[in-house]
């Protein structure tokens, strides 16, 4: 007889702060402002799944109207594909050196979105989502009654 052990748990550790989640239902969301006109920009995921999962694949979304899956890579293998729906072939890529990293490629008003990391084992889906706030120089961002403020020069 053979069985079949499926994640129990996955323990993210980027983006901080690192946390175990439990029950696939429950996720969290971090916020990553980022520099209007900022070139590959990496949204990393780090985690360590449950020993003896079986990770089928890593998706990666952004909401638009919904959820919409940008690309996806394809465990064991390691295969990497960025969908070609909305541009996203010219908007993103994934890394092939980093466990789950999406880049964006020019960073617009655009690309102000919540984006999220699934990670697809036997039984189970597991999610960690990045809001991106797209910020111009010397501003202050205010998200969920918190208030941040950022300082950068631009570089030509």
């Amino acid at each position: 007889m053979r069985y079949r052990i499926s994640a129990t748990s996955v323990t993210w550790t980027a983006p901080p702060p690192a946390w175990t989640q439990t029950n696939p239902a429950d996720f969290k969301t971090v916020v990553m402002p980022v520099l209007n006109g900022s070139t590959q920009v990496p949204l990393r995921w780090s985690y360590t799944l449950t020993p003896g999962s079986n990770l089928q694949s890593t998706t990666f979304f952004i909401e638009d109207g919904g959820f919409v899956s940008i690309g996806k890579i394809y465990n064991p293998s390691g295969i990497t594909t960025v969908f070609d729906t909305k541009d996203h072939r010219t908007r993103f890529d994934i890394s092939r050196s980093e466990v789950a990293t999406l880049i964006i490629n020019r960073v617009t008003e655009r690309e102000e979105a919540l984006y999220e990391c699934e990670l697809e084992t036997v039984n189970n889906g597991w999610r960690y989502r990045i809001r991106v706030i797209v910020i111009g120089e010397n501003c202050n961002v205010q998200y969920y009654k918190e208030e941040f403020t950022f300082n950068f020069s631009v570089r030509a």
